[in-house]
């Protein structure tokens, strides 16, 4: 399935479930913001930056309520798939991505010291 700039900037996402953190909508919406220009040519978001981005958790008990991160991960799937799709048409070569991490959470700073 191929993804157009339009099905980007229309993506919805529904609010984290209660008593979890969701993604960041601000930066969640910047990045698929650069995702929709990519498609109409105009940036150079990779299938490899789209599978990396990593989105900040809101914080609990705030009155701001992120992303569901269930949901914008699988979206991001799709549009990875896609853009990696146009790449082989282009470069000539299968982009594989490792399927090991597919969350796009970015982990506290005590995480990564460990």
């Amino acid at each position: 399935m191929e993804i157009t700039a339009y099905d980007v900037d229309r993506a919805w996402f529904p609010p984290a479930p209660w008593g979890t953190r969701g993604y960041n909508r601000m930066q969640v919406d910047a990045f698929l913001s650069r995702v929709a220009a990519t498609l109409e040519g105009r940036d150079t978001v990779t299938a490899a930056d789209v599978h990396k981005v990593a989105f900040t958790l809101c914080p609990m008990g705030r009155r701001t309520v992120g992303y569901d991160p269930a949901a914008v991960d699988s979206f991001l799937r799709l549009v990875e798939t896609s853009l990696a799709a146009r790449e082989s048409a282009t470069l000539s070569r299968a982009y594989v991505a490792t399927a090991l991490d597919h969350s796009h959470a970015r982990a506290p700073l005590w995480r990564k010291l460990v």
